[in-house]
């Protein structure tokens, strides 16, 4: 009898314990994915910045000069001519520099080649959330120098502005085409980060590249490691060596 109850007893004891190692695998296959992410990341951050280098010394172009594709415009350094385009200021919330959080503050500009939109920089925020702070733009054509930036998509950002009529518009983040949905901007499909000249009223840190190539392969390491220590867990725990000597012993 003892045998006859132990035995269903020892049926559910194996399916649990089969349910636990294809979960334990999983959670290590899943880590090691992740790792491998890390390092193509790596190797994309490592192109990307290969490429930013040799734009640089070629020097600045001209807007009509830009590739026809957005991929090969990026990063590339331009010098033009420009004026500002009414009186429309955008500042885009939450952004932080040295742990600070303040707006980045952009206006579109009239060029030789079409509207852009200008990247001025970056101005802290005030006491009170509810009034944006003041800056000076320039009304009259000017000679701008930046670098083309390509705007992001970012699904957890959503946008809040609903109206484009007052002269502050308060953005979350920058969608060109909806801005040319709801304005009649008709702007270029990418940003001018502005470099020069050098304006005390803006902090001018972009960096097209945030996290560093070498961060990339640390945190490879480390779901590497993670996976290592999870099979060799996993191994001492489902994979005793008293297993077979505790069978014996049994019967």
């Amino acid at each position: 009898m003892s045998l006859n109850n132990g035995q269903p007893h020892h049926h559910r004891f194996t399916a649990t314990r089969w349910i636990a190692i294809v979960v334990t695998l999983l959670a290590i296959g899943l880590m090691f994915r992740l790792g491998l992410w890390q390092l193509d990341r790596m190797h994309q951050k490592e192109a990307r910045l290969a490429s930013i280098a040799q734009k640089q010394t070629n020097g600045p172009i001209s807007l009509f000069d830009l590739p026809a594709t957005l991929s090969e415009s990026r990063d590339l350094p331009v010098t033009f001519n420009g004026k500002r385009i009414g009186n429309t200021t955008f500042y885009i919330d939450n952004q932080i520099v040295e742990g600070r959080v303040g707006y980045h503050v952009l206006a579109p500009v009239s060029t030789e080649s079409g509207n852009v939109l200008l990247n001025f920089g970056w101005v802290p925020a005030g006491a009170y959330r509810d009034i944006l702070p003041q800056v000076q733009l320039p009304v009259d054509r000017a000679t701008f120098k930046g670098t083309v930036s390509v705007p992001g998509h970012n699904p957890v950002v959503r946008e809040t502005a609903s109206a484009f009529s007052g002269r502050e518009v308060l953005l979350q983040k920058i969608d060109i085409s909806m801005l040319n949905a709801n304005t009649d901007l008709h702007l270029k499909p990418y940003i001018i980060q502005l470099e020069s000249p050098v304006d005390e009223q803006f902090v001018r840190n972009w960096q097209p590249v945030v996290m560093p190539p070498k961060k990339h392969l640390a945190y490879a390491v480390q779901w590497f490691g993670l996976a290592l220590a999870a099979s060799i867990i996993a191994l001492i725990v489902f994979f005793p060596r008293g297993n077979r000597n505790d069978k014996n012993q049994s019967f």
